[in-house]
């Protein structure tokens, strides 16, 4: 009795995708050069940008791969896995439980041919089913042994939940590799298996995740990429193993611009630490960068590109969503990897000696007319409630200057307690 049920990836499965999520009615256009993808609104909000997968895919295209087919055993939309088989020009396999999700993906592995080399998709299905049901799934097409050259998943997980189990994820990974493995074809470094992982996994999760891989294949390497957008958080933790992995570069981190366009460096991970006698003076320089930045570990390789090796720097704030790097030299902001982790950089004009309240804002003004601002952007911690209230007033308060420079208001705790800086951008 057959447990999957195959889809070609062919055109005439575009009708059936328009009958179950129209094109018409899919908020938003997609960007210039990207494909228009049938999706639900809950695959929209999962999905990985395209032009993530497409970057990725480029990453994968430069690993020593064995013979084999691409393998997702979840694959959603199915952005990522066709990514991935129009890059490499190889056919690939997504497995999905959900029937209508199964016929949007076949859909889109249609899409993505017609926008580009097609040649892949004779071999290309998508099957109905359970994707840890590896014999089953491998017999439905025909196929048997070691048939996977890379397998990249990401699992589902729950919804608004700041933690969650590994075994919370569905399908679980450890079953997924207990059944795959034996049909993995094995390079020098081992197989070649990506997985898309919560970016609120807490650190011992994620060893737990590298110990179940090491457990199967010892001495395979690791690679784990971060993915951010920009909004104060990581949006995307991935762990790439064996041969998928760089042995060289043990950490990646991948900044998706508003453009479209990904910015990417790799190298060691290393931890930031906090420089607590460090005390800010006027002309020297706060940062204030991508969170994401820190999480991957990669600020060092990032220092060497933002600053002269002249210049002192020191992390003055390390946690939270606003890491604040104090430098006294400005940071090369032509450079996009530099300017692509910086949220607000400028130079310190003065140090209020007031708390920044409503109640003080007559000598708050004071100081940023003093300093010609346009603008005092906000970027410190206060209640909830009385951060727009301040903010309203300082725009009324600045408008006398509208051709003068923006700046912002940020906190740094020294060894005297918390103090606040006006800081003038470049």
């Amino acid at each position: 009795m057959s447990t999957h049920r195959v889809l070609p990836i062919s055109p005439d499965i575009l009708g059936f995708a328009e009958v179950i999520a129209p094109q018409s009615e899919i908020d938003g256009k997609p960007k210039s050069g990207e494909p228009h993808l049938y999706q639900t609104d809950r695959m929209k909000r999962l999905s990985t940008p395209w032009s993530v997968c497409l970057t990725r895919a480029e990453q994968l295209a430069d690993c020593r791969l064995g013979k084999g087919i691409l393998l997702d055993p979840a694959c959603g939309s199915g952005s990522q896995l066709f990514a991935y088989c129009s890059e490499l020009g190889r056919a690939g396999i997504g497995i999905e439980l959900d029937a209508d999700s199964a016929v949007l993906s076949a859909a889109n592995g249609q899409i993505v041919a017609e926008s580009g080399n097609g040649e892949w998709t004779s071999e290309s299905f998508v099957l109905v089913g359970d994707g840890t049901d590896a014999t089953a799934a491998l017999s439905e097409i025909g196929m048997s042994g070691q048939a996977v050259a890379v397998m990249h998943v990401d699992p589902a997980r729950p919804l608004d939940t700041q933690n969650h189990s590994l075994d919370e994820m569905e399908p679980p990974i450890s079953i997924l590799l207990n059944r795959w493995a034996d049909h993995f074809v094995i390079g020098r470094k081992g197989p070649a298996i990506i997985i898309d992982l919560s970016p609120r996994l807490l650190e011992t999760q994620q060893q737990e995740i590298e110990q179940l891989l090491l457990s199967y294949w010892p001495d395979s390497p690791i690679t784990w990429e971060w993915v951010s957008t920009g909004r104060g958080r990581i949006d995307r933790l991935t762990i790439w193993f064996g041969t998928a992995a760089d042995s060289a570069t043990p950490a990646r981190m991948l900044r998706l611009l508003s453009d479209g366009s990904v910015v990417s460096f790799a190298g060691r991970a290393t931890e930031a630490k906090r420089a607590n006698s460090a005390v800010p003076s006027t002309g020297d320089w706060l940062t204030i960068v991508d969170s994401a930045l820190l999480a991957s570990g990669l600020q060092g390789q990032w220092l060497r590109e933002a600053l002269p090796t002249e210049s002192t720097r020191h992390w003055v704030r390390i946690s939270g969503r606003r890491p604040m790097l104090l430098s006294s030299e400005p940071l090369q902001m032509e450079k996009s990897i530099v300017s692509a982790f910086v949220s607000s950089t400028g130079q310190i004009i003065s140090r209020l000696k007031v708390e920044p309240k409503v109640e003080n804002i007559s000598p708050i003004l004071v100081s940023a007319n003093s300093a010609y601002l346009s603008r005092l952007t906000l970027r410190c911690k206060m209640e909830p409630s009385a951060q727009p209230k301040l903010q309203r007033k300082l725009d009324h308060g600045l408008k006398d200057y509208p051709r003068g420079k923006p700046g912002f208001l940020a906190d740094v705790e020294t060894n005297d307690g918390d103090a606040w800086f006006i800081c003038k951008e470049p």
